[in-house]
C-alpha cells in the first residue's frame, strides 16, 4: 500500500478562494452604493435648504474604493447680476463658512450697513455626517468581514 495526499480540502479551500475573489468586489461596490445613498439622504436632512440640497450627488470612486457626497459638477448658481457660481463653490461656502463683504466706504449719502459680523459661520453638514457614519455602519462592516472570513476559511 502507497503513502498518497488527500487534495479535497485543499481543493475546496481553493474554490473558496476564487469565488470570494470573484464576488466580493461587487459585494463592496453595492455596500458602498447603499452607504452613499444613506450619506446623501442624510446630507440632505442637515442642509434644509432645497437648492443646495438638489445639488448634492453620490459618487463612487472610479475602481469603486470609496463613497461621497459632492456637489454636482457642471451645475451653477446665477445672481441678478448674471455672475455664475459654481455649485460646489456655493456649498463649500455654506460649508465652511464665508467672509461678508464690507461695505463701501463710497456708499450714498446716509447709507448705514446692514453687515453686523465679519463671517458666517459654517454649518459642517458633510462632517457631521461623517462622524455619524462611523457609528452606523459598524454591523454592514462587519458582515464585509465575516464574509471574507468565510471565504478564507473555505467556507464559501
Amino acid at each position: 500500500m502507497g503513502a498518497g495526499i488527500n487534495s479535497d480540502h485543499l481543493d475546496a479551500l481553493v474554490r473558496s478562494w476564487d469565488n470570494l475573489l470573484r464576488t466580493f468586489p461587487q459585494y463592496k461596490r453595492d455596500y458602498l452604493r447603499r452607504m452613499g445613498l444613506y450619506m446623501l439622504q442624510q446630507v440632505k436632512s442637515e442642509l434644509g435648504g432645497e437648492t443646495i440640497q438638489n445639488w448634492q450627488q453620490t459618487y463612487v470612486g472610479q475602481r469603486g474604493g470609496y463613497v461621497a457626497v459632492r456637489a454636482k459638477p457642471n451645475t451653477y448658481k446665477e445672481t441678478r447680476g448674471a455672475k455664475r457660481y459654481a455649485a460646489g463653490y456655493v456649498t463649500n461656502a455654506v460649508e465652511g463658512g464665508h467672509k461678508v463683504r464690507a461695505p463701501s466706504t463710497r456708499g450714498a449719502k446716509g447709507y448705514r450697513s446692514r453687515s453686523r459680523m465679519a463671517a458666517v459661520p459654517g454649518r459642517w453638514f458633510y462632517r457631521t455626517v461623517k462622524q455619524r457614519l462611523g457609528h452606523l455602519s459598524e454591523s454592514e462592516i462587519q458582515a464585509l468581514l465575516d464574509m471574507i472570513r468565510m471565504g478564507l476559511e473555505g467556507n464559501l
